[in-house]
Parts: structure tokens; sequence; C-alpha cells
């Protein structure tokens, strides 16, 4: 639905509300879709998503800070898979299960239009730094920290991912 934004019929100057899965001035991009289902968890009342685009260092800017976008969707009971649709290039997906992290997908390169089948498994499960570590290593400043972190993935050569976001 497309409406001008004055009295005179202008094929210009007008906004469109796109339905879903279309976005861009005129709905004519095709949004990302991406299909979670549920594997060997139980399938919540509700989730958030997070969408993390890992912007390239720029020599200009020595800050390059991922950007995150973020979508909370409600599962209705008869539910087994839920779609979300995307419109902004991001490189990974985590979704939150109230206090838990999975990793469902891990794009290096962004593929605009396309269809991402995913699932939520115990196997990508994003363990809190605290079940990884013990207090001693906490404690250290964050600089001193990161060149051990590639330990947690010695001793555990299934984790995929780890987090420090403490809900």
């Amino acid at each position: 639905l497309c409406v001008p934004h004055n009295d005179r019929i202008s094929l210009t100057n007008f906004t469109c509300a796109c339905q879903d899965g279309f976005s861009g001035k005129r709905c004519e991009y095709e949004d990302v879709k991406i299909d979670i289902s549920f594997y060997d968890i139980s399938i919540p009342q509700s989730l958030v998503v997070h969408f993390i685009t890992v912007r390239e260092h720029d020599l200009e800017s020595l800050n390059s800070v991922p950007i995150r976008a973020t979508m909370f969707k409600k599962i209705r009971f008869d539910q087994d898979t839920i779609t979300f649709f995307m419109s902004l290039p991001f490189h990974l997906i985590f979704v939150q299960l109230e206090d838990k992290f999975y990793l469902t997908v891990l794009q290096h390169i962004y593929t605009p239009s396309i269809t991402i089948p995913t699932k939520i498994a115990r196997s990508q499960y994003c363990p809190y730094i605290r079940e990884l570590f013990n207090q001693t290593f906490i404690a250290y400043p964050i600089l001193r920290r990161i060149k051990y972190y590639h330990l947690a993935c010695i001793k555990d050569s299934n984790l995929v991912c780890f987090h420090l976001i403490l809900i």
C-alpha cells in the first residue's frame, strides 16, 4: 500500500507500507527470510532474536562496534517454526530464550533475499563466561582474560560460542 505525501497524485513523493518480507521505497526488495525451528529443546512462549552485523575495520574509525538489531516474537501454542524477515544486512543471529543464548546463523558474507532455515539445538548453546571459567579468571581485567579465551574451546571442542552478557 503506497500513499502520496500530498493530495495531488505524485509518482515520486509517497510512502509505502510493505507487507512482511519486502522493503525499500516501493517494496521492491525481498528481505531475508529466517525460519527457526526447535530441535532438542522445548518450545518457549516467546523468543528474542539478535541480528549482529560485523562492520569491517575502517582505518578512519578505530571503533568498529558491531551493529545489533533485536526482534521479539511470541510463539503460538500450535507453532513449531517461527519466521522472521530482516531487511538489514547481518552476519550472526543469536536467539535468546529467557537467559540462554543460541548461535543459530553464522554467515561470513551477507547474502540478501534468501531463505535461511535454521534450528535451535542444545549443541548451539552459548554459555555465560562464568559457566566456563572460575571466579579468579573472571576477576582479571578484560585484556588479560582475552588471551585465555581459546582455552574454553580446547577444553570443549563442541563449544560454538560463549558470552559475557549478564541477564
